[in-house]
């Protein structure tokens, strides 16, 4: 073999052995076999939704929030026990984590149960938070953005499990979080 004929062979070979992997990627992609790796175990609010003037009836810092629609039933009490233990299971981060409880008018659910949770009368941002998914608890963050929502449930195993779920999000968030 002449070198002419060897310099091409090997230009040839480099360019399949680069062209090989771009390809399986590109096919990878368009055929829908790579699902992207995600470690939230809420759902993610894309994008996410924003309070905007209204965060400032809010308290400072990082919220977990969870309205009333007006009858606050057996998944809303949960809900509420469930926030109102993720204030206590955080530890030293409980100071920049507060569990808001959000009603159009007064509640008729006795708040001393659950002495951490703030409730916090506001028709507007209810009115504002409307698009959202009902009965749910939110994580919104300092600069009042709803992010990743999490369902509420009657039975209190489940609702054991899901709180499960928000703190992990939860601390993985205040972990990275370079505000609140």
């Amino acid at each position: 073999m002449t070198s002419v004929k060897k310099s091409r062979a090997t230009f040839v070979g480099v360019v399949i052995a680069f062209l090989i992997p771009v390809l399986g990627a590109y096919l990878v992609l368009q055929g829908n076999w790579y699902q992207g790796a995600a470690t939230n175990k809420g759902t993610m609010l894309v994008p996410p939704f924003e309070l905007g003037a209204l965060n400032s009836e809010l308290p400072e810092g990082w919220r977990i929030v969870l309205r009333d629609n007006g009858q606050c039933a057996e998944a809303c009490i949960q809900g509420l026990y469930a926030i109102n233990q993720l204030d206590v299971a955080l530890g030293k981060e409980t100071d920049r984590v507060t569990p808001v409880f959000i009603s159009a008018e007064p509640t008729t659910v006795d708040l001393n149960q659950m002495p951490i949770v703030q409730n916090i009368v506001s028709p507007a941002i209810l009115a504002a938070m409307a698009t959202l998914p009902e009965e749910q608890l939110f994580i919104v963050d300092p600069l009042g953005n709803a992010m990743l929502y999490y369902p509420t449930h009657a039975d209190e195993e489940a609702m054991r499990l899901e709180a499960k779920n928000l703190l992990s999000d939860l601390r993985t968030l205040l972990k990275l979080s370079k505000i609140g």
